[in-house]
């Protein structure tokens, strides 16, 4: 059975592999199709594109946007599909996002630096590489200079909302992201729900019905966070209301250990989320 991968990142946000080497990781892992989903940026796209061309792997212009949850507080990430370029809302959302993370990050060294932490913001941006600097590119560095067993445990005690160096980022409001993607041509998917930690099922079932009032297209099933229990539930919610399913690996290189294509998402997925597209034109 073919599959595909619908969720994963470059260098240009957290993820270890450059945009261009991803077709031929793909090919390689046997899927048809990918789309690189980074984080509140699409700079990679591109270079994605070519490579997947070149590998003969079939590709879908994506982004992973960071969203203000609500109560209880937190992130919420909604995966936009087939985003294109020529939207200036989607620009000046990415433009937004980017000066909220930048102007984070040196909050985040200050604190670090009051615990006696050799980091400067020169080597978060060599850790960044050039891409939109992020908490995980922080905790590697917090790894590697021997403060933190692994980036969970970095993220544990130092970066994560009860950590030490925790410094609160302004999301994004859910409905201006999905207005956003869609103003690029794009379907807009709730992603790895069961990171929400609700409840209940019936909290996540409310939140899933406000993003619908807001003009939710799909939801992302298959995740590398989701069993199979998790993935039949998803399933089934999505069908409530009428929504499309995704999936993907949630890949990021060597940062995290999970392998490219390692969900099995079915091929169909895409057509679906193809003619959904096609019909929404």
């Amino acid at each position: 059975m073919s599959t595909i991968d619908l969720h994963m990142h470059s260098t240009a946000s957290d993820g270890t592999t450059p945009p261009g080497e991803l077709g031929a990781l793909a090919a390689e892992a046997g899927l048809s199709a990918i789309a690189l989903t980074d984080h509140d940026t699409t700079v990679g796209c591109d270079a994605c594109a070519a490579g997947c061309e070149q590998a003969g792997v079939r590709f879908v212009p994506g982004i992973e946007m960071s969203c203000e949850r609500g109560k209880p507080a937190g992130a919420m990430h909604i995966l936009g599909y087939f985003v294109g370029g020529d939207s200036e809302l989607l620009r000046d959302v990415m433009t937004d996002q980017q000066k909220a993370r930048d102007e984070r990050a040196p909050l985040i060294v200050e604190k670090l630096n009051a615990l006696r932490f050799d980091i400067t913001m020169e080597h978060v941006l060599d850790a960044a590489g050039g891409g939109m600097i992020g908490r995980p590119h922080i905790a590697a560095l917090l790894v590697e200079r021997g403060y933190a067993r692994s980036i969970k445990d970095a993220f544990d005690r130092f970066l994560g909302k009860d950590g030490e160096a925790y410094v609160r980022k302004d999301y994004l409001p859910t409905a201006r992201a999905i207005e956003a993607i869609h103003d690029a041509g794009g379907l807009a998917v709730l992603a790895h729900p069961v990171q929400l930690r609700c409840e209940d099922d019936e909290e996540l079932t409310d939140t899933v019905r406000r993003l619908v009032d807001q003009g939710l297209d799909g939801l992302e099933a298959y995740h590398c966070d989701h069993d199979g229990a998790l993935v039949d539930f998803y399933t089934t919610l999505a069908g409530r209301y009428d929504l499309l399913t995704t999936g993907g690996s949630d890949f990021h290189g060597s940062r995290k250990p999970i392998a490219m294509g390692s969900q099995r998402v079915p091929a169909d997925l895409l057509d679906r989320l193809l003619e959904a597209r096609a019909a929404r034109r």
